[in-house]
């Protein structure tokens, strides 16, 4: 009888275990497939308490004892908005440490990047730069493309903000590579409004509202309301970089409307800082003022001092509006700290020519001098870094079709092998010895044909090149503008000529010799071709003489492009050539018409607004 309830109670422990470890399996389970969904954002909850909501359900689905599902929980909690950013630092601090105790780089990697957020908040941006760097090495030790993917687009986001957009480019570009090839269409989506930023940042209009549409009709159907509102924030800022404050206003207000009602208080604040940029631009500075603090407000619940620079440009814009002087010009100087600290080099060339002013309008003439030197002076550097940045960003894509090709190359030799051990196992001797025989054949041929087609590439870019500025040479122009001009009109888009020559050239020449001349021309090719666009032509007619083509650009467009070329070269410094050297162009400008038999009516149109502007005194822009 002992004996038999001995056995009883050992079949009923078995029962109770297995069941036990069916339950256990099913939690885990259950608890990966909500992960998945939250990480890969599947689950898109309408409201911040929806959020919190699944949040709590991951919680309650971590298995007891099971360390690294807690850790992956933690992880999640850690990316939510904050209510106090000290309080997340340590929390992220804490999963970091306990990341590393566990060996397990996925883990560590998420909450380094979620570390080096909330420093980004605390505008330590260095240090933020660098954990963001670190996370991504992580993410690619664990072997998780998605999650490298998102690190990139963490950095980017960052490297936009500091105005060095090639760099976020790139990591943007290369995370929707990641996304799209590990097939998350969720992140794929959501990282179109990253490369539109980056896009409108670099000057890319088009580009930028062709992304932004992309991403604003993705939003719409997943209803994803943060992306909306980053959407209309975004579009209002492309607005107020063309000039047109006016069209920005209704977008911020939109965006600062789905914040209130959808999103939590730190983008709910983002937004109405958006919102007062455009308010001071159109001389609304009581309202400004106000949304301002309103804004600070919401960013002082959470702790958030990222944007505290910003905050203070335009609230010391406000208040230099409404005529408080001095308050304007302390809050000036804070901004300055704070966004020298950041090395943030876009917006203090932002500030200084309103500071500037402020300081003529006080009788300060000697500081508005050098707040126009330090603006001068970033302006500079931004021009000669936006041609870093193409030559980045061309090398960047250059190095990446090689790798993609080295990458098939590899596959392809792989699977030549595989193929190659089968057919080892089954031919004869003669048979192998052909097969290597032919590839090497091929191979050699193969090189052979790479360095024709290398040679007639330079002989062929080198006809087609002016030798002095090494832009298109007027043939190299009439063939392009010929394709744009049929392009233009089989796709019913606009498309504009730019036509301009150096002033009073012929002086130059005469007073300071064809060498101070040939250098003149060059600069000023340069420097229009660094100010274009990446997808506009330049070229060289002859002497000094030079057509642009602006495909899928209105007049409004066009004319500012040319303002821009025409300003740029008069800011041109010629005193390491000539001491009392001053260059300037006159520029006319056109649009395609349903009459233009060709090109060379664009560019007879183009010349004739050319000959206005000599007309109108030079150095100015004519449109016809």
């Amino acid at each position: 009888m002992p004996r038999t309830r001995a056995s009883l109670l050992a079949l009923t422990l078995a029962v109770l275990t297995a069941t036990n470890a069916h339950a256990q399996s099913d939690r885990a389970a259950a608890f990966d497939k909500l992960f998945d969904q939250l990480d890969s954002e599947r689950l898109n909850p309408a409201t911040p308490e929806a959020a919190k909501a699944e949040i709590a359900r991951l919680r309650a689905l971590v298995p007891p004892g099971d360390r690294r599902r807690e850790l992956l929980y933690e992880s999640t909690e850690c990316f939510q908005p904050p209510e106090d950013v000290r309080a997340s630092l340590a929390y992220a601090q804490q999963g970091v440490a306990a990341a590393k105790a566990l060996d397990d780089a996925e883990v560590e990697s998420r909450f380094q990047l979620c570390e080096a957020s909330v420093q980004e908040m605390l505008g330590e941006v260095q240090t933020s730069l660098q954990q963001y760097t670190r996370g991504i090495e992580l993410a690619r030790r664990s072997e998780h493309p998605a999650l490298v993917g998102d690190g990139m687009v963490l950095r980017g986001n960052l490297y936009s903000y500091l105005g060095r957009h090639a760099e976020a480019l790139i990591d943007f570009t290369t995370a929707q590579h990641l996304y799209d090839s590990s097939r998350q269409a969720e992140r794929s989506e959501g990282n179109l409004q990253n490369i539109a930023v980056a896009y409108r940042r670099m000057g890319e209009t088009e580009k930028a509202r062709e992304y932004l549409e992309r991403s604003r009709e993705i939003a719409k159907r997943h209803d994803d309301w943060p992306s909306l509102a980053v959407v209309a924030v975004q579009m209002g800022f492309l607005y107020q970089d063309i000039g047109r404050p006016d069209l920005a206003l209704p977008q911020f207000e939109e965006g600062v409307r789905i914040a209130r009602q959808r999103l939590d208080t730190s983008l709910v604040a983002g937004t109405q800082l958006a919102l007062a940029s455009s308010q001071v631009e159109l001389g609304r500075y009581a309202q400004a003022l106000a949304t301002v603090q309103t804004s600070k407000a919401g960013f002082a619940s959470v702790g958030d001092v990222g944007d505290a620079g910003m905050l203070a440009v335009i609230e010391a814009r406000a208040r230099a509006g409404l005529g408080q002087n001095d308050q304007a010009l302390a809050l000036y100087a804070g901004a300055e700290k704070i966004l020298q600290a950041d090395q943030n080099d876009r917006y203090l060339e932002m500030m200084y020519p309103h500071r500037a002013a402020l300081y003529e309008r006080t009788g300060n003439a000697a500081a508005a001098l050098a707040d126009y030197k330090r603006y001068l002076a970033l302006r500079e550097k931004r021009l000669a870094a936006r041609s870093e940045q193409r030559t980045l960003m061309l090398r960047q894509q250059t190095d990446a079709a090689q790798r993609d090709f080295e990458n098939q190359r590899l596959r392809t030799e792989k699977s030549m092998r595989e193929q190659d051990v089968q057919a080892l196992l089954k031919a004869r001797r003669w048979q192998r010895i052909a097969i290597g025989l032919g590839i090497a054949l091929i191979t050699v041929l193969g090189v052979l044909v790479g360095r024709q087609i290398v040679r007639t590439r330079k002989l062929r870019l080198l006809a087609s090149t002016d030798e002095l500025t090494g832009v298109a040479n007027r043939r190299r122009i009439e063939l392009i503008g010929a394709d744009a001009v049929a392009q233009s009109r089989a796709d019913e888009r606009p498309l504009c000529v730019i036509a301009f020559d150096i002033d009073g050239f012929k002086a130059i020449n005469d007073a300071h010799g064809h060498l101070v001349g040939d250098q003149v021309i060059a600069r000023v090719a340069e420097t229009c071709q660094h100010t274009l666009r990446q997808f506009d032509e330049i070229g060289r007619m002859g002497g000094e003489e030079f057509v642009v083509l602006l495909p899928d650009t209105t007049i409004d467009a066009a004319s500012q492009v040319a303002e821009r070329l025409r300003a740029n070269v008069e800011a041109l410094d010629f005193r390491d050539a000539a001491a009392d050297l001053r260059v300037t162009i006159s520029v006319g400008v056109t649009p395609l018409a349903p009459r233009d038999a060709g090109l060379a009516d664009l560019i007879a149109r183009a010349d004739q607004a050319l000959y206005q502007a000599k007309a109108a005194g030079r150095n100015c822009v004519r449109t016809t």
